[in-house]
């Protein structure tokens, strides 16, 4: 408490340049005694506060003196000021106003080396991550309703832990308390959240890698597939580069590995006629069957 008072103490004097002690004893509710304490604390730590008498007195710092001088090298204050940048960027709650008075304190110009695009995020979505914020930071519970990827609805109540942007998709890294175990949840399945007013005190470990929230995965199948010339745009966005063998004509062959489920149907179906899949034969005949049933609905 000490300690966060005297911080509190130096950014007051940052910003009103000169107050008394009786000032600061009612803002923290100490007496002056204790902000006098407080001020000798500071002096021996290296800031320079200094104490002026007469009608016109009062607790100033040195002149142009920044928080930096004393406590943050110049790399340091760079690194801060890029990582509040990063989450402002990300429209993270607050991060503007802490970004905005740091930069004031070292006395440096705001940094956007960054800018990230949410704009299909609803409201509610926004909402969401709000809600999750607060429950991480907090340590408090959470509840809601999640649809996994085989569309099956449960409710769950999880020690929310971090949250997790992972090829081109939001995830919420949580310990569930139905299954014991750690999960990784799409935020896009996540509706109906609830704040609840439990604690936890769990941490995230890099040893508990969490799984997808499914029963159990299905084994990975090797696919191939042969892709038109017209989809170089996905083929180099999907996959990586060594998955992928062009040919003189412009086409591709792609060879990769994935749990054979109704994500990668539909994600082999997205390509329409400008995909064949050449093996494994029973996901070539699921496509075909697939694309004859569409084509029924238009005869």
């Amino acid at each position: 408490m000490q300690i966060d008072r005297m911080l509190r103490i130096v950014f007051i004097l940052l910003n009103k340049k000169k107050v008394t002690a009786s000032e600061l004893a009612t803002e923290f509710e100490v007496s002056p005694r204790t902000i006098y304490r407080d001020l000798d604390a500071l002096s021996q730590a290296g800031i320079p506060v200094y104490t002026c008498q007469g009608r016109n007195g009062g607790i100033k710092l040195l002149d142009n003196y920044v928080l930096n001088k004393s406590l943050l090298s110049q790399a340091e204050q760079n690194q801060i000021l890029a990582a509040l940048s990063g989450l402002n960027a990300v429209h993270y709650p607050e991060a503007e106003k802490a970004l905005t008075k740091l930069s004031a304190l070292f006395g440096k110009e705001t940094m956007d080396w960054i800018v990230v695009d949410f704009s299909d995020w609803g409201p509610s979505k926004q909402e969401t991550l709000a809600q999750i914020k607060e429950a991480i930071i907090n340590r408090r519970l959470i509840s809601f309703t999640y649809y996994n990827s085989y569309g099956e609805k449960t409710i769950r109540t999880v020690e929310p832990l971090q949250l997790w942007f992972k090829s081109r998709a939001w995830y919420l890294r949580a310990f569930c308390r139905n299954k014991q175990s750690q999960r990784l949840f799409k935020l896009n399945r996540i509706k109906n959240i609830r704040l609840l007013p439990e604690e936890f005190t769990r941490q995230p470990k890099k040893e508990d890698p969490p799984l997808p929230d499914f029963e159990a995965q299905n084994p990975g199948v090797e696919i191939t597939m042969k892709i038109h010339s017209s989809q170089a745009y996905r083929v180099y966005d999907e996959f990586d580069e060594a998955q992928i063998t062009s040919h003189a004509d412009g086409s591709f062959t792609v060879r990769f590995s994935y749990p054979e489920d109704e994500w990668v149907y539909g994600f082999i179906l997205s390509f329409g006629m400008y995909a064949e899949v050449i093996k494994p034969l029973q996901i070539r005949e699921i496509i075909k069957e697939r694309l004859q049933k569409t084509l029924a609905f238009y005869e």
